[in-house]
């Protein structure tokens, strides 16, 4: 096997257009966090807040049907019929996590005054979730039409719906956000109002360019039964479980730090916004190496299973190193794009070390379970994942950040301190479960 062509380039073909995607995806919440953030400090801690309650829901229907991609890429040498199939279940999936998602969202916005101690934080955060629960529809369906296009390895939909979205919701939020002209100033509320039209858009669009790539996207004389239907959601759910229990997790964190002041919210927002953003390049190369390792499995190509995970671990290792030096390197410059408070800025900056070492284990941890994935072993990262975020990182953190235990004062350091040195057991355990896991075929197969 030629490891060139057969395994560096074809991930590399994948992963690029995916990292261009991941980038554009994850710059939606760094914008809305750079306008907000402009706008006033108060406002970038309300839709930061708002945004920790929204986003583990949405994470979650997209763990669900990511399961979507496994499946169509191992299925590229059935039948259309077969595959038109599997979509018609993944459209009734996706109408059930829209209703579920829009009731929600709403029912979270009224919670903001009960869950957040300052009101006028909370006050923001409210009506941002109401805006943002109008648009759930429109990311679900969008959600759907991009991982049918990622399991037949057609990206160019995909990046041109983002490259969409992306500048409609910068557009949309200068203008909500800062009013002009008859348009009402609306404050950070109104990055809510942009996320809401823009994921209409972005999924009309995402339709209009999959369905002509993938014609079984219009077929809609297949029947399929609701228990089939259901089985869908069962297989994807221990991938949404794990995605969620990760964003569930960051957004506890989130609340221990607004239990410091509203300064201490808006600079552990920065920092989150700055490591999601980066952690969207090993996000892309996992889904391709899941692409890839669920081809070698369909083939019974076991050799390119145990290649492919190799490659994908050196090439995120090279990449997290690299990005953790220019994060503590250029931090101030960074940070400084995001808020001009003196306080905030110099809490921000004083975390960006912690970001970067959190970086490099997250990136192995996300890569490992890219290979679980592809391997269909969904339930090992739920486990691992479920451990080491909700029994080590968040009652430490809790402890010792927010109630200063074994410390001389509780700060946001030290949650960070703490989940560094949790993400980086998970990145451990997940990475000793891949291994275990392409080695056992092997070992099978001998």
């Amino acid at each position: 096997m030629n490891i060139l062509k057969d395994i560096l380039f074809p991930i590399l073909k994948l992963a690029l257009p995916l990292i261009l995607i991941q980038i554009c995806q994850a710059s939606l919440g760094v914008i809305n966090t750079m306008v907000a953030g402009r706008y006033y400090y108060i406002d970038l801690a309300g839709i930061g807040l708002g945004s920790n309650m929204w986003t583990p829901v949405f994470i979650l229907f997209t763990g669900i049907l990511y399961v979507l991609v496994p499946k169509i890429s191992a299925m590229q040498q059935h039948s259309s019929q077969e595959i038109g199939v599997l979509i018609q279940q993944g459209k009734r999936v996706a109408f059930l996590l829209s209703i579920f998602g829009f009731i929600l969202i709403q029912l979270l916005a009224f919670l903001c005054p009960w869950l957040i101690g300052d009101q006028q934080v909370a006050q923001i955060a409210k009506q941002y979730l109401h805006f943002v629960a109008f648009g759930v529809p429109g990311l679900v369906y969008m959600t759907l039409f991009r991982f049918v296009s990622e399991g037949h390895s057609l990206l160019k939909p995909i990046i041109l719906t983002y490259a969409i979205l992306l500048v409609c919701d910068a557009s949309l939020c200068l203008v909500l956000v800062n009013g002009i002209g008859f348009i009402p100033e609306m404050g950070g509320a109104g990055t809510g109002l942009a996320t809401a039209m823009s994921a209409y858009i972005a999924c009309f669009c995402m339709y209009q360019f999959v369905s002509k790539a993938i014609p079984e996207l219009k077929i809609k004389r297949i029947q399929v039964g609701f228990k089939e239907s259901l089985g869908l959601l069962k297989q994807g759910l221990p991938i949404g479980i794990t995605l969620i229990l990760q964003i569930l997790a960051l957004a506890t964190l989130a609340f221990f730090a607004s239990q410091l002041g509203a300064k201490a919210i808006a600079a552990h927002q920065i920092v989150i916004n700055i490591a999601m953003l980066i952690i969207m390049i090993p996000i892309a190369i996992s889904s391709a190496t899941t692409i890839r390792i669920a081809y070698f499995s369909a083939t019974n190509h076991h050799q390119g299973k145990i290649s492919t995970s190799l490659c994908v671990v050196v090439l995120t290792l090279i990449y997290s190193f690299l990005m953790a030096g220019i994060l503590i390197g250029f931090a101030q410059h960074i940070v400084s794009l995001f808020t001009q408070d003196a306080e905030v800025l110099n809490v921000a900056v004083g975390l960006m070390s912690y970001v970067a070492i959190f970086l490099i284990f997250d990136a192995i941890q996300t890569v490992a379970s890219g290979v679980l994935r592809g391997l269909h072993q969904f339930m090992q990262p739920l486990f691992i994942i479920l451990f080491c975020y909700w029994f080590v990182i968040i009652p430490l953190s809790y402890l010792m950040g927010v109630q200063g235990w074994l410390q001389v004062r509780a700060n946001v350091d030290v949650i960070w301190i703490v989940l560094t040195c949790g993400i980086s057991l998970a990145a451990v355990l997940l990475t000793i479960q891949s291994y275990c896991h392409v080695t056992g075929i092997m070992n099978k197969r001998s």
